[in-house]
């Protein structure tokens, strides 16, 4: 766990689009929330029981689990997308 904290820090620090405009909560599926700061990365969490679809990205950044293998996101797992 971390690992998975100082790899995010690092990231804030190294990747354009960390904190440099408002929040905004992006549109998502029920059970899942998402959010993001205009054209920085995005960030969605899955609450649901069900693997959440992720929406279009380039990398993924850092994930708090491992993504299954239709590329969806499990349940009560985070991940940052670069959009």
């Amino acid at each position: 766990m971390l690992t998975l904290y100082r790899e995010a820090l690092r990231l804030r620090r190294t990747v354009a689009g960390f904190g440099d405009e408002s929040l905004t909560w992006l549109p998502s599926a029920t059970g899942v929330i998402a959010s993001g700061r205009g054209p920085g990365p995005t960030c969605v969490v899955n609450l649901d029981v069900e693997p959440a679809e992720l929406p279009a990205h380039t990398d993924v950044l850092l994930a708090g689990g491992s993504l299954d293998e239709g590329g969806r996101l499990p349940q009560d797992t985070a991940v940052w997308l670069l959009t």
